[in-house]
């Protein structure tokens, strides 16, 4: 069996969205519990999570983060975008003629198959399905999420969606269904074995020691490098624990009581 291999930009392009996705969930998820029209549900929620996410008294911080992040969640799918189309490497993933069929067919056989047989070199019809349906589904979050920000600033971004409260919905069940689609995408993994997670931090799914190592040793260095960015940026928060280069994203006392009713 031939061994996939990952192009480089594919590599850095997914990496970065992991980290930035899961800091976007994190930050929604306290806008949302923040949110009155969600509050009879905020019960809900375990109090281990609550704390473990520090929930408590954070809608302008989490707004704040959230908008910060996610131009660079927009930086990064543009990036991918462009790097997939200028290198051709978009056909990979762009479901082939009867997709339906060859997403179910590959479907069942991933069901029934033996964990070796789980390291295809190409992607299968439900990959192919998956992905192009997860990133349109980012490109609407990305558009409903604009809208929401500018609000009165651009009322048609919002018109298309059907209004406000329409459009956070639309928001929220992407995030639910995005968040669906990571517990089966890790399940997945975890299931085709050490190679498949190796072959997106090597490039390929071929044993490279050396070439794992000195990629795991970057992998970090990125990590620690963010994790000090991030506590250095925090560092700089006002008396409302919102970080000076994110101020921006904050609602002033007039916005957030003139869409208060979001909230």
């Amino acid at each position: 069996m031939e061994h996939q291999v990952q192009p480089r930009h594919v590599r850095i392009a997914h990496w970065i969205n992991a980290i930035v996705l899961l800091a976007m969930l994190w930050t929604g998820f306290a806008m949302l519990v923040a949110d009155r029209h969600f509050a009879v549900y905020t019960h809900l929620i375990p109090r281990a999570i609550w704390n473990a996410l520090q929930l408590t008294d954070h809608r302008l911080i989490g707004r704040a983060w959230h908008l910060g992040i996610a131009f660079l969640f927009m930086a990064n799918a543009l990036f991918y975008a462009v790097t997939s189309i200028s290198r051709s490497t978009w056909k990979r993933i762009v479901p082939q003629r009867d997709f339906l069929r060859a997403a179910w067919t590959a479907t069942i056989k991933e069901l029934t198959s033996p964990r070796a047989a789980m390291q295809p070199e190409e992607y299968n019809g439900a990959q192919r399905l998956a992905y192009t349906l997860v990133m349109l589904g980012g490109a609407v979050m990305i558009l409903t999420g604009l809208g929401l920000w500018l609000g009165r600033r651009a009322p048609w971004m919002l018109a298309i969606f059907g209004g406000e409260r329409i459009a956070i919905v639309i928001h929220i069940i992407l995030a639910v269904a995005l968040i669906a689609f990571i517990a089966v995408h890790l399940g997945q993994v975890l299931r085709a074995g050490l190679p498949t997670l190796l072959g997106m931090v090597t490039g390929s799914t071929a044993p490279h020691p050396k070439k794992t190592r000195r990629a795991l040793v970057w992998g970090a260095g990125v990590l620690a490098s963010l994790l000090l960015a991030v506590l250095a940026l925090n560092a700089t928060s006002d008396a409302r624990g919102i970080p000076t280069l994110l101020r921006w994203a904050a609602p002033t006392r007039t916005v957030i009581s003139a869409s208060d009713r979001l909230r």
